[in-house]
């Protein structure tokens, strides 16, 4: 997310406007890099917010108070120490620089003459928040800054601040067209856009991309190469933008080229941009507070989908390696009656097996021919034949117990993979989220720090929708949504589910008469389930279709899991349904 110079300006003066003289009634610091200060006034915003990380480092007023986070950072202490109870007397940008200054009065209670200085410097990696005292004394840094990191100057309570260096460049006020041609030409060579940006503060890509459009000038041609009057419409344009940009007005959000989501925030109407799809907003904070909004959502959502995938990936893994080792016990159980005929030879023939022997061939008693058994040389014949005993009744126990077990890993990798389609058809967080405390209970995730001691969210019931012919359609995205999909539906009711993969559970009600429901909308219910289904992606998917009364959900089964008897199979196009309005 872009938060250049221009839009800092702005920023300032909608605060400035808003702000300006209210007091500070709590200061919250969610994250290390991150302070809210809630401003005493009834209003559309509730606090100004100060973000100094590296990726999304901005101030401006927001409608929502955030959440505390950290309590014990120093910087947040000594924050509430000494503004809590303030009045803001100014917010200024500095040299159109991205470092914003706001002074307040009646610090740490003390009156109006104690005054503290709170500096923003937004300059990406580089960013930081400074307290000041009247003397510019530092009385507390969001990073304490050494020698070793900068040599320039230190960052440290108890030093002088140093202001960042400026490296040249002069701010956009000052732009003047005889200036800009003596600088240019000592760089005939360099391209436009490089020389803008080394020259003025605030030289931010967009920035820099829209003086040269408005000014009609190519950003990648070379000094030399510009027409003549360059240096005039190019001093123009640098001091008329920042100008516009102070100005209280609307303010655009941008998406990215595909128009598919939101990229950034700007205070103007880019001509440099003239097909980007945008979004008009009615302050640039507000614009912000959306955006940053979306990122936030669009974060959770994906670091969620990571959370899962990541354990039910492992949770594969350790399923399969299950599956694996009890079909192998169950090829040594088959193996049982001949580790029964071992102990009996030992047992019959034990004075013909040689002390310390390996191996022994020996008569077989039901079958013809002889039996090489292999044997423990530490052990007699009679400890090697009750140790074929105990392989034996092991092996027995086994053969019985083989089906439920078998049976019992498939479940779990069928499960797993419910799930994991469940997860790549969830729409937004709240859906993620479901999914995550279904996990959490079933096992396979631990829940997260801050959610611990909150009591439980209600589970998910059916949701619901209707057939183009007025049926009732219930359907569930989740497992515990399929379980109460599943005690929702009454016996004369049909039940879908795509046929040998991963899908959802889908019930169309009857009203007891199943065999009046007309064929279109047992197709649309077929059609819902491949479409939220493993194989949604496929042209044309088997749907199997029968009366909840021949649904059954095994005991102590995962959630979402059932067993069922078809009675039809439709084959249906998933891309074909549209969900009906209810």
């Amino acid at each position: 997310m872009i938060v250049d110079s221009t839009c800092l300006a702005r920023l300032v003066t909608e605060a400035r406007e808003y702000a300006l003289g209210l007091v500070i009634r709590r200061i919250v610091q969610p994250r290390h890099d991150l302070v809210a200060l809630e401003l005493g006034r009834a209003g559309p915003w509730q606090c100004l917010l100060i973000d100094w990380s590296p990726e999304f480092g901005r101030i401006h007023l927001a409608a929502e108070m955030p959440e505390p986070g950290l309590r014990d950072q120093r910087l947040g202490s000594t924050l509430r120490r000494q503004l809590r109870g303030a009045r803001i007397e100014r917010i200024e940008q500095i040299d159109y620089d991205r470092i914003v200054q706001i002074e307040f009065s009646n610090c740490e209670q003390l009156g109006p003459q104690c005054r503290r200085t709170l500096v923003a410097e937004l300059m990406g990696r580089h960013s930081n928040l400074v307290l000041l005292d009247p003397d510019e004394q530092i009385v507390e840094a969001g990073k304490h800054v050494t020698l070793r990191v900068n040599r320039y100057r230190q960052t440290l309570p108890g030093l002088i601040y140093i202001p960042p260096p400026e490296f040249g460049r002069v701010p956009p006020r000052e732009a003047d067209a005889e200036a800009i041609a003596t600088a240019a030409a000592a760089v005939l060579d360099q391209k436009l856009e490089s020389f803008v940006r080394s020259s003025f503060h605030g030289g931010s890509d967009l920035f820099v991309a829209e003086v040269c459009a408005r000014a009609q000038l190519d950003p990648a041609a070379a000094l030399r190469d510009l027409p003549v009057g360059w240096a005039e419409a190019l001093a123009q344009q640098i001091r008329a933008i920042p100008q516009e940009a102070a100005a209280p007005g609307d303010a655009w959000i941008y998406y990215d080229e595909a128009g598919a989501s939101p990229d950034f925030a700007w205070p103007l109407d880019l001509q440099h941009l003239p097909e980007r799809r945008r979004e008009r907003c009615d302050s640039l904070s507000e614009a912000l507070d959306e955006l940053q909004r979306r990122i936030v959502r669009d974060q959770r959502e994906r670091q969620s989908r990571e959370r899962i995938f990541g354990a039910l990936n492992e949770a594969e893994k350790k399923a399969r390696r299950t599956l694996q080792k009890r079909q192998e016990a169950v090829r040594k159980a088959s193996e049982a009656e001949l580790d029964r005929e071992r102990g009996e030879l030992l047992m019959a023939w034990q004075f013909m097996v040689p002390t310390g022997a390996e191996e022994v061939t020996l008569q077989r008693h039901e079958h013809e021919g002889e039996l090489t058994i292999p044997l423990d040389p530490n052990a007699t014949a009679v400890e090697n034949a009750q140790a074929y005993f105990r392989r034996y009744r092991k092996s027995e126990r086994m053969s019985g117990m083989a089906p439920k077990l078998l049976a019992a890993a498939r479940h779990e990798l069928e499960y797993i993979e419910q799930v994991r389609t469940q997860v790549e058809l969830a729409e937004d967080v709240d859906d993620l989220r479901t999914i995550e405390e279904e996990l959490e209970g079933e096992g396979y995730l631990k829940a997260r720090r801050e959610d611990r001691g909150r009591p439980a969210r209600k589970r998910g019931d059916a949701r619901r929708a209707e057939t183009a012919q007025g049926y009732a359609l219930l359907y569930g995205k989740s497992g515990h949504e399929n379980d109460a999909v599943l005690r929702a539906a009454q016996p004369e009711d049909w039940w879908f589910h795509v046929k040998g993969n991963a899908g959802p559970h889908v019930v169309l009600r009857t009203d007891g008469r199943p065999d009046e429901v007309p064929e279109e909308s047992l197709l649309e219910a077929a059609t819902l389930a491949a479409a939220l289904s493993s194989q949604r992606r496929d042209s044309k998917v088997e749907v199997d279709c029968t009366l909840a009364k021949h649904v059954n959900k095994p005991r102590r089964g995962r959630p979402g899991l059932a067993y069922y008897h078809a009675m039809r199979t439709f084959s249906v196009d998933p891309s074909s349904y549209r969900m009906q309005p209810r």
